[in-house]
């Protein structure tokens, strides 16, 4: 789910989309065949066949799908495209198979919750495998989602080794505060600083890998050393960024960029009544938030730019959360700003008169 390209040779072509239901070992496939403008389409008469989760099943979907397509082709062949839900490395792996068995199905990966509202839009009387395919077919066709970029193996390394470091700094910080509350047998208070010990040694090690998985990374590198050197991010919130959401230059807008982050505004207006005050939409990497989150923390009992605009948030009355948002979100711009200007970071920017 980190792309917002699409397939140029799709543009102008018309397509048919499939849409698949993932599970561990099997996948249901759904196809939403184009029909003549004044036929009315049910559910139930979308085609859906199930297949295993293999790079055998992939060739029996291709050839089911292709004999579809054969008997009811427009004059022109339409493009299959491929459309599933994020499943984990389920969806990861079964998307990989798919681009490397044939690139222009350029499956889109979409967010699990985006696909729920949508079958429930559809006022679906049951809930299996076949309709959540069959509704994925048809958000395929009516949405047009844009298609899925897989990382390099070592880009998939980084974000793994990212996440797991992420994971073990939640147990570290979990058993410090345990530690904190004091135990009264001492063999308990042992085992907690052993474990806190555990968890440093080995996040120091996870970090020590990062590292030289960067190196093999070159473009990356480079950006990530770019980063680093915003006050408050360091090196490892860098990393953690750029390892989720890949090249920030790819964003052509800054807004898309927050709502890939997980940190963009949403606001909640309706009628006379209802105002509410504008807060986070969480819609996003989880993973990118908590980073930004960290070094929003840092950056604020700092003397920069960033913790300026904090403290004017809060003077104008609003609340210390929302305001760090603010903070999160200015910093991701500041990123992507950065690595398109190739500009260093200043903590203190003043925009250079040009008529001088």
């Amino acid at each position: 789910m980190n792309s917002t390209t699409y397939p140029a040779e799709a543009i102008g072509k018309p397509l048919v989309w499939a849409g698949l239901d993932v599970a561990s070992e099997t996948f249901e496939a759904a196809l939403w065949l184009t029909l003549a403008a004044t036929a009315s389409r049910s559910q139930r008469q979308i085609p859906v066949r199930g297949f295993a989760r293999t790079p055998e099943g992939i060739e029996q979907f291709l050839a089911w799908a292709d004999a579809l397509l054969a008997e009811a082709a427009d004059p022109e062949a339409p493009m299959l495209r491929v459309v599933m839900e994020a499943t984990g490395k389920y969806s990861l792996e079964l998307a990989i198979w798919l681009i490397a068995r044939r690139p222009s199905l350029a499956p889109a990966i979409i967010n699990p919750e985006t696909a729920a509202h949508f079958a429930k839009s559809l006022s679906l009387r049951a809930k299996t495998d076949k309709t959540d395919a069959r509704a994925l077919a048809r958000y395929g066709a009516e949405r047009h989602p844009a298609s899925y970029d897989p990382p390099s193996p070592a880009q998939a390394e980084l974000r793994e080794l990212s996440r797991y470091r992420q994971t073990l700094v939640e147990s570290r910080d979990a058993e410090k505060a345990r530690a904190r509350e004091g135990a009264a047998s001492a063999l308990v208070r042992r085992q907690q600083q052993a474990r806190i010990r555990r968890f440093e040694r080995d996040i120091e090690r996870l970090e020590r890998e990062m590292i030289k998985v960067l190196e093999k990374l070159p473009n990356l590198k480079r950006d990530a050393a770019q980063l680093d050197g915003i006050y408050g991010v360091g090196l490892i919130v860098a990393v953690t960024v750029l390892a989720e959401l890949g090249d920030l230059r790819r964003f052509e807008q800054g807004r898309t960029l927050t709502a890939f982050g997980g940190i963009a505004p949403r606001k909640g207006d309706s009628g006379k009544s209802v105002h509410q005050q504008a807060h986070m939409c969480k819609k996003g990497s989880a993973h990118v938030r908590r980073a930004l989150y960290m070094a929003a923390m840092t950056v604020i009992r700092g003397d920069n730019d960033l913790a300026d605009l904090y403290h004017r948030l809060v003077a104008k009355g609003n609340k210390r959360m929302s305001a760090l948002g603010a903070v999160m979100r200015k910093m991701l711009l500041v990123m992507r700003a950065i690595l398109i200007s190739g500009e260093p970071y200043q903590r203190h920017y003043r925009a250079v008169d040009k008529s001088v």
